[in-house]
């Protein structure tokens, strides 16, 4: 691939992430459409509105939880006003049961597997604590995958799956684990197309949540943490799992 072309899809991260967004049937307008029905499936289940408090408190902190999300938990992130140390002692607590667990489910992903060396020096890099390199690891790898499956997922193939979860609140039936987690990772990824992949010009102030586009051009200053490291690699995470969503709805 020649230089320019290299860098003019680095730079076109953002436009494959909105298409991959499109591809999940415009949800914002359908929220907008079914806006009654949802304000009366939420006075039904009062626990799925503390969840989408919660995915939506997560999403502003630049975390697309991809686990299920009890209503213990989301309720905790309701209360919270430090939601950073919540979701780093669910993750980093206990040895790093839940992190490691994150990370060989990301790596067991066929969309990973042409990248296998590079996520591994990426992990690498994690486990020396040098999150700056890893976190530029993952966004490499992250793009790569984007560009992979970007052409794969296409608005029929969530379609059914869209309407299934319309139905069922139009119906008030409670809605189950992929139905939610469907739900969280399109809004996060909605959200946060801006905000972790959105451009920014070099020459204002360095965005304070972690962003793409300062990353992978090497022009952030700051000091990365673990926490970072994370952020990146939940988004991975939440785009493979849609894109093994969409192989099982075909």
């Amino acid at each position: 691939m020649e230089l320019t072309n290299y860098d003019k899809w680095l730079d076109g991260a953002k436009t494959i992430l909105i298409k991959f967004a499109e591809a999940l049937v415009a949800a914002h307008n359908w929220y907008e459409r079914n806006a009654e029905k949802i304000a009366k499936y939420l006075l039904v289940f009062a626990d799925f509105a503390v969840w989408c408090s919660a995915t939506d408190k997560l999403t502003k902190n630049q975390i697309v939880f991809t686990d299920d999300l009890s209503i213990e938990f989301a309720e905790k992130i309701c209360k919270s006003e430090n939601v950073q140390e919540l979701v780093e002692e669910y993750y980093f607590d206990n040895d790093e049961q839940n992190m490691r667990m994150l990370m060989d489910r990301c790596e067991a992903y066929k969309e990973t597997a042409p990248y296998k060396e590079l996520y591994i020096q990426t992990l690498d890099a994690y486990q020396r604590a040098q999150y700056h390199l890893a976190c530029i690891g993952m966004f490499s790898l992250l793009d790569g995958v984007l560009a992979d499956v970007s052409h794969m997922i296409t608005a029929t193939n969530f379609k059914s799956r869209i309407q299934a979860i319309e139905s069922k609140i139009s119906n008030k039936i409670e809605l189950n684990e992929i139905d939610r987690k469907t739900l969280c990772i399109y809004t996060s990824i909605e959200q946060m197309k801006d905000s972790v992949f959105g451009d920014s010009r070099f020459t204002d102030v360095e965005p304070e949540g972690i962003n793409r586009h300062w990353v992978i051009h090497g022009r952030t200053r700051k000091v990365y943490l673990k926490y970072d490291f994370l952020k990146v690699l939940l988004c991975l995470d939440a785009i493979c799992y849609m894109s093994h969503l969409a192989d099982t709805i075909n």
